[in-house]
């Protein structure tokens, strides 16, 4: 399989879908569509925050990044289109689980590896901040996932106010007042869900 491009393995063991798969996938209509109308206004918010912005889909367990926009001063990527990010150190990935991603049983079974010094690895922390997460509708990672990363995301909803992607920016440099940023992330997050419902409306 890893030669034909299926799957990746790497070097603790473990695999992850190769580029074969991540490109079928990316064929299916859900997925190009969401890109599609995201894209234009990932541009508005890059241009606006002047930050890597990124969409992810919720993969299983996983954040998915489906897509990504930065710009020449944003630095280098943490992530590429096609990486599958932890629920619990992943600013998307604690977007999904405050939205009910995993039911009680799955949640209290997730792997909560500790991938940096910061990553929270107690399950009574995580609940607590997925907790405050659902009353102020955003979420932060503070080198979570990758030292000198911070991330910060919000929901993209769908007809049915339920949960079909999550936006996000990654800086590296703490954003010393998250709440001035997510108003730009909402906005965009308001206009691609607005994007989606007229295309599924013209569709039908």
């Amino acid at each position: 399989m890893s030669r034909l491009g299926l799957v990746v393995q790497h070097q603790n063991g473990q695999y992850t879908i190769g580029h074969l798969l991540w490109e079928l996938g990316m064929l299916s209509p859900v997925q190009r569509g969401l890109r599609q109308v995201a894209a234009p206004f990932m541009q508005d918010l890059l241009a606006a925050t002047r930050q890597i912005v990124n969409l992810f889909v919720l993969d299983s367990d996983r954040a998915l990044l489906v897509e990504r926009m930065s710009g020449s001063s944003v630095g280098s990527p943490f992530a590429v289109p096609g990486d599958r990010l932890p629920l619990h150190t992943s600013a998307a990935g604690k977007v999904f689980l405050a939205h009910g991603a995993l039911e009680g049983d799955q949640l209290s079974a997730l792997s909560l590896t500790r991938e940096t010094a910061h990553s929270i690895a107690h399950p009574s922390r995580l609940r607590e901040e997925l907790d405050l997460i659902g009353r102020r509708g955003w979420a932060t990672t503070a080198e979570e996932h990758v030292d000198g990363a911070w991330g910060l995301a919000v929901p993209v909803f769908g007809g049915a106010r339920e949960v079909v992607a999550a936006l996000g920016i990654v800086t590296v440099a703490p954003l010393e007042d998250p709440s001035r940023v997510v108003p730009a992330l909402k906005v965009t997050s308001a206009a691609i869900s607005r994007a989606m419902a007229g295309q599924e409306m013209r569709e039908n």
